[in-house]
């Protein structure tokens, strides 16, 4: 529908988009490195490298070349341009979507923290 289209029935109906995040996002330039807890990884294996797209004090996304479910319970350690290790958040992932990033077909994931940041715990990450 265009924001404003008659509806079935005659009435009039608005395009309402509502807002549903409860953070505000800040663009981020960290790398990350994503472990998947659901499935008993030990801690010597390997996370998948990512890149961290976005942050909030709820969550954060991901740019991966690796896929992991909705619903999935992951580890992921936040890093900075040097690969100093910043902190270990313990999320979940809510969405997955493939998506392009410079030409390279890779997946977008919409994480949500076990625990939100503390407003000092996000500015010691952007």
């Amino acid at each position: 529908m265009t924001e404003r289209e008659t509806a079935p029935g005659g009435e009039r109906r608005e395009a309402v988009h509502a807002e549903r995040r409860a953070f505000v996002r800040l663009a981020s330039d960290l790398s990350a490195s994503c472990s998947d807890v659901t499935r008993g990884q030990r801690s010597h294996d390997v996370g998948w490298p990512g890149r961290v797209r976005d942050i909030s004090r709820g969550g954060v996304g991901l740019l991966l070349q690796h896929c992991f479910r909705p619903g999935t319970d992951l580890s992921i350690e936040l890093r900075d341009n040097t690969g100093k290790l910043l902190r270990t958040v313990a999320a979940h992932v809510v969405h997955a979507s493939a998506v392009l990033d410079d030409g390279n077909p890779c997946w977008i994931l919409g994480c949500a923290f076990e625990e939100p940041l503390s407003d000092a715990e996000l500015q010691e990450l952007v």
